[in-house]
C-alpha cells in the first residue's frame, strides 16, 4: 500500500483502523445459529462494504 502524506491520509488510515477494530469485535461474537444472528452478520457485512466504498472514493492528497 502506497503511503500518502497529509491530514487526509491520516484520517483515511484512522477510519480504516476504526472499521477493522469494530469488525473484529463484532465478528468475534458467538454465532447463535438463529435467523436474527444471520441477519446481524449480513448487516455487518453490508456496513463494512459501505465503509470500504467510502475509503476507496475518498480523494487522496498527493501534493505534500
Amino acid at each position: 500500500m502506497a503511503r500518502c502524506p497529509g491530514v487526509r491520509c491520516a484520517s483515511r488510515r484512522a477510519l480504516a483502523d476504526l472499521v477493522l477494530r469494530e469488525a473484529e469485535v463484532r465478528l468475534s461474537a458467538t454465532l447463535e445459529g438463529t435467523v436474527s444472528c444471520v441477519q446481524d452478520r449480513a448487516r455487518l457485512v453490508r456496513a463494512l462494504y459501505e465503509r470500504l466504498d467510502r475509503l476507496q472514493a475518498a480523494p487522496v492528497d498527493r501534493t505534500a
